[in-house]
């Protein structure tokens, strides 16, 4: 730097630093500094991420939800009072007139209890046949969330319910592949029969269960049995070797369809099944299957029907993370076999699914009581059955022609005996009938 320069910019007359400070000033004015603009700019840039994250906190919690229940919670309100009459000013009662003093009421526990618990649900879960015209898997799934406890009940699909016309039928043909109609007549049987009303269904078709198996990669299994069954009009062909192995769609397909080679058929179908969808839901819930969840809602809007919405089935899979499949519980409606006109048929033990009902199943804050359950019991079910028809009798061989009957004679003239039968004269020729000489001897 010039000694000249070096003299003016440290010059201390005060002409020279008050035209340095008025050119400094006029600067400030031209080209305002960017601090505050970069800071407005990074304030509305947080706002705006806030106010993103805010609502989509607020989506989660909108949609992510279990089902809505009427009611829950709530006892029912108590019937509005009757209003008493007013009493008549002045009526001559004597003492002996007077009525005793009544006392108060029992309160008598009704058979409805009074409120749904929080936490507590109940999905049915169903699957159809080869035509998709029966749900001949039926199964309530139980969920406690305050617990994180799992239990399954399957009814057997040949369990008879009553019809309005005054006969029986078999509970899977309610459904009679109605859609979403089907499901809800269905869901209405199972709450008469069982006293409490699902709180949503589930219709999985053949389908979806091998997309399902398949998308998570299959299921390792242990087959009860050698599994043989052929059917070329449903185009179903079985063929499983038992013991512990991999199965895909299609294996795991045939071995919850297999029955005919079991002891008690559909029964012990209904247990192999309840242990394959336990080993299947232990895999869905893994964390190689939660990265899958796009292709999982894929195969649910394309062959799943049901009444849940997407928020209640991530819901209700946030709550089955913390469940211990390993202590599920597993149930089947128990009862014996019937031939009703000529149709098997599964009629249910009422005390005893009562007892399953109450055990493991119940949504609500008190015991279910049995008058609640409508459930067609043996006894009830042979009520049902016809009786053979009469053999029909042989025609009888026409009777005689008779005589019209003689008039009645005079009441009061005595008849000699055997007069009312008359017989045919031994004399025709009008012999005299001669009395003989019993005292002759000889001959």
């Amino acid at each position: 730097m010039k000694q000249s320069e070096w003299r003016r910019a440290y010059d201390p007359d005060p002409v020279h630093l008050e035209a340095r400070v008025r050119h400094t000033l006029k600067n400030l004015d031209a080209a305002p500094a960017p601090r505050p603009r970069a800071l407005r700019t990074a304030l509305i840039a947080a706002v705006i991420v806030l106010a993103v994250a805010g609502s989509a906190f607020a989506a989660w919690k909108l949609l992510v939800k279990p089902v809505e229940r009427p009611a829950l919670s709530e006892p029912e309100p108590e019937p509005p009072a009757e209003e008493e009459a007013p009493e008549p000013s002045a009526v001559p009662v004597t003492p002996q007139e007077l009525e005793p003093e009544q006392q108060p009421e029992e309160d008598v526990p009704t058979e409805q209890p009074k409120a749904l618990r929080d936490g507590v649900y109940n999905i049915l879960i169903c699957g159809t046949d080869g035509d998709g015209y029966r749900t001949d898997t039926i199964i309530v799934a139980h969920l406690d969330a305050n617990t994180h406890t799992v239990a399954l009940l399957s009814i057997p699909r040949d369990t008879p319910v009553a019809t309005g016309g005054g006969g029986l039928m078999k509970i899977n043909s309610v459904y009679a592949g109605g859609g979403t109609d089907g499901m809800e007549r269905l869901a209405s049987r199972l709450h008469s029969l069982l006293g409490f009303p699902v709180d949503g269904y589930v219709l999985v078709d053949l389908e979806a269960f091998k997309k399902t198996v398949d998308l998570v990669g299959g299921v390792d299994f242990d087959v009860p049995q050698d599994m043989d069954y052929e059917d070329a009009s449903q185009d179903l062909y079985i063929h499983l070797k038992k013991g512990p192995q991999h199965l895909d769609g299609e294996k795991a397909m045939e071995l919850v369809r297999f029955r005919k080679g079991y002891a008690t058929q559909d029964i012990q179908r209904t247990q192999v099944q309840q242990q394959f969808l336990k080993a299947l839901a232990k895999q869905c819930l893994s964390v190689s299957s939660l990265t899958k969840i796009g292709e999982f809602a894929d195969i649910f809007a394309e062959y799943v029907t049901t009444s849940l919405t997407t928020g209640n089935m991530v819901w209700f899979g946030k709550e089955l993370l913390a469940c211990d499949f390993d202590t599920m519980q597993c149930c089947t409606a128990e009862g014996e076999g019937a031939m009703i006109n000529g149709a098997a048929y599964y009629p249910l033990y009422a005390g005893r699914l009562l007892e399953t009902v109450n055990a493991c199943f119940n949504p609500y804050d008190a015991p279910i009581a049995s008058g609640t359950l409508n459930v067609v019991t043996p006894e009830q079910a042979y009520a049902y059955q016809k009786q053979p028809d009469p053999e029909p009798e042989e025609p009888d061989e026409p009777d005689e022609p008779q005589d019209a009957p003689e008039e009645p004679g005079d009441p009061d003239e005595p008849q000699e005996p055997g007069a009312s039968e008359p017989t045919e004269d031994p004399f025709p020729d009008g012999t005299v009938w001669e009395e003989p000489d019993t005292d002759q001897k000889g001959t």
